[in-house]
């Protein structure tokens, strides 16, 4: 079964699958029956995060490639009602109902549903000639449009939201926020606007990367549930080059009152666009930018320009927050609960810089996003939840369930970091001292 875009958190659409509550009336362990009409025992079933190999071992009904636990699908089993292709897991789509696997690229079709590509003209009419959309065989990622060969040899998806050139059903299912489909075709392909004069090349939030000079973010790193690395969304505000949908999304928008506030827009190549690009037209780098880190030894310099709106040059305006990445950081004090802010660091006491559901970055009203709350980077998220992003939305929501600190949470002797990552002193790469009881994240070089 393809791995697809579109991920849920199982502790936000299925509350009784992670909470594992008993029946009142019988004091026994309910089944847990997810979307495409599986029973688990709730008592048996692994939590995210958690080993398998197989979907039934997980409470999610999902084992991934990296045999572990992992959000629930919002794909259709067969038999479920679907519109496209991409509402089923299977990537066909026959008379309203998930059928059984697609029918691949240039291989013999009688209707449109059947095919991975959504087109049938006798046979399979491809997307895309110089890569395989999702739902088709493979053998090697380096075949897939996605860069995923699923255990099944199935082209997957190798992140939250759906690469450049792969298949898409609308806007929203892409990384770019663009989705090209030709008069009345069921599906097209994923792009994004340009990103025009900016510190990034095409490295918006979700796609593919090898390095953090591929991220307008700066932070390339492996995402949990595929084991492939793509641009990690900032925490904060969207960095200059990203996909917006307004200018609040944006670094540096109008009305915040912190340095560098309107020198950001969300401009849209087209008129009609879905989504535009956060661009800089006017002047300085604005407050939680990315900005040149001297000695930034995990990329380079960062290659970003040292111009910080709160002090220019080596001023040391520019710090690592508390993912690594280098940003614009200029203010003399820092802000309270509720107002206006770029990320964390700008925030006393490390509170997480969140949207308001108005249209503007402040700081929020606890030390970090409860299960369920609005945010965009786990590092937001209380320790044991990770943000989960889904197509078509700017942010993500806390969720998921963990034994262990994420990337940018806190951490400390008795909290320990999930494998593979370091417990230092936030915003720097110096370990943290044993006995420190506040101060301290989990931290991964990013590359």
């Amino acid at each position: 079964m393809g791995i697809r875009a579109g991920l849920l958190a199982t502790c936000v659409v299925l509350a009784f699958a992670c909470g594992k509550k008993n029946n009142p009336a019988t004091g026994d362990a309910p089944a847990d029956i997810p979307d495409d009409g599986i029973a688990i025992d709730a008592d048996l079933c692994n939590m995210f995060g958690d080993s398998c190999t197989a979907n039934a071992d997980c409470c999610s009904n999902l084992c991934n490639g990296m045999n572990k636990c992992d959000f629930k699908q919002t794909c259709g089993a067969m038999g479920h009602s679907c519109t496209t292709n991409l509402d089923c897991c299977s990537t066909s789509c026959v008379n309203s109902m998930c059928a059984a696997q697609c029918t691949a690229d240039n291989q013999t079709c009688t209707s449109d549903g059947q095919c991975c590509s959504g087109k049938c003209n006798g046979t399979c009419q491809p997307l895309n000639s110089s890569c395989k959309t999702g739902g088709n065989p493979c053998t090697a990622g380096t075949e897939c449009c996605s860069s995923l060969c699923t255990p099944a040899g199935l082209c997957g998806n190798a992140s939250y939201c759906v690469q450049n050139g792969d298949a898409c059903a609308k806007d929203g299912d892409c990384c770019g926020g663009i989705c090209t489909k030709s008069g009345g075709a069921m599906l097209g392909t994923c792009s994004q606007p340009s990103t025009g004069a900016t510190n990034c090349s095409a490295g918006v939030d979700g796609t593919l990367c090898s390095s953090c000079g591929d991220c307008c973010s700066r932070l390339c790193q492996v995402y949990p549930p595929t084991g492939v690395a793509i641009c990690q969304p900032a925490e904060g505000c969207r960095i200059d080059g990203d996909i917006c949908y307004q200018d609040s999304d944006c670094c540096g928008a109008a009305g915040t009152g912190l340095p560098g506030a309107g020198n950001v827009v969300c401009l849209r190549q087209n008129a009609g666009d879905p989504v535009g690009v956060c661009r800089n037209p006017n002047g300085c780098d604005p407050e939680g930018d990315v900005c040149h880190y001297k000695n930034y030894a995990t990329c380079g310099n960062s290659s970003a320009r040292n111009d910080c709106c709160g002090g220019t040059g080596n001023s040391g305006v520019c710090q690592l927050d508390s993912l690594g990445v280098p940003r614009c950081y200029g203010l003399s004090a820092c802000v309270d609960s509720g107002q206006h802010c770029a990320f964390s660091g700008d925030c006393c006491n490390g509170l997480p810089c969140i949207p308001d559901g108005t249209g503007n970055f402040v700081c929020g009203q606890m030390a970090c996003q409860m299960s369920g709350s609005t945010c965009t980077n786990s590092s937001d998220c209380c320790n044991g939840s990770t943000c989960v992003f889904t197509p078509g939305q700017p942010y993500g929501t806390c969720g998921g369930m963990t034994t262990c600190a994420l990337d940018g949470q806190a951490c400390n002797d008795m909290t320990p970091c999930c494998s593979g990552l370091t417990c230092n002193v936030t915003g720097t790469d110096m370990l943290c001292p044993a006995g420190m009881e506040t101060g301290c994240t989990c931290f991964t070089p990013i590359f």
